[in-house]
């Protein structure tokens, strides 16, 4: 069964990649210039940079398409006195009745998003923005040879209370499209027998610096700014 960011595959990345911190997270809270700024994390997840944001009295507030993403997200918000603000909607869908100060996409995330489905969520990412509103987004850049994997290729596991989960991958590289169609699939094992699988495809799109300024740009984001 085909899916996004399910059970499976939210407890593999929940295990690894909890709560942002260090010169990461320093490097996200840096745009927060104001203790009165309002931020919207889209893609947010489980909450990895959402709640320590939140832990530092920041008001922001999420949403993503994976709903076990976000279950994690409010279970482990609670788990720290805290209730987070997250909804389940599409980037490319979204709307708001409040604008932002900064919307944030760390980690990457934008560049999971199809190529057919970039201009019309930038569209309703700058709508959400206050006038003085800044959007950072962080990319993946250029990947210039990508690794092919044609078959199932066992690539970590991730040890439960009691169960296991055994992570697999086939990976193909489209130079000219410069994207990495990964598709994973998770196991869930007990007693050597497998109980349940999810399979995920993970598309990832590698942009140059240039030619992602020029997609911001028409889509009015005027003043381009690029962080290293």
């Amino acid at each position: 069964m085909k899916s996004y960011y399910g059970e499976l595959c939210t407890k593999v990345y929940e295990s690894g990649k909890s709560l942002a911190e260090g010169r990461e997270l320093e490097f996200y809270l840096s745009f927060v210039t104001r203790p009165d700024m309002q931020v919207l994390e889209p893609m947010c997840g489980n909450g990895r940079l959402l709640i320590p944001f939140m832990q530092r009295g920041i008001a922001i507030e999420g949403f993503d398409i994976s709903e076990d993403m976000l279950k994690v997200c409010r279970e482990k918000g609670r788990s720290l006195g805290l209730e987070p603000r997250v909804d389940q909607a599409k980037l490319e869908e979204f709307v708001s009745d409040k604008n932002f100060d900064l919307i944030v996409i760390p980690f990457g995330s934008f560049s999971l998003l199809p190529d057919e489905l970039v201009d019309q969520g930038l569209r309703q990412l700058k709508k959400a923005l206050s006038d003085q509103g800044k959007l950072l987004l962080t990319i993946m850049v250029e990947l210039h040879q990508g690794e092919d994997l044609a078959e199932w290729t066992e690539s970590g596991m991730t040890q439960l209370a009691n169960e296991s989960i055994r992570l697999y991958k086939k990976t193909r590289y489209d130079a000219e499209k410069a994207v990495l169609f990964t598709e994973l699939k998770y196991d869930l094992v007990k007693d050597d027998r497998v109980l349940r699988t999810e399979i995920m495809e993970f598309p990832v799109r590698f942009y140059g610096i240039d030619a992602f300024k020029q997609i911001l740009e028409r889509n009015d984001f005027r003043q381009v700014f690029e962080c290293s």
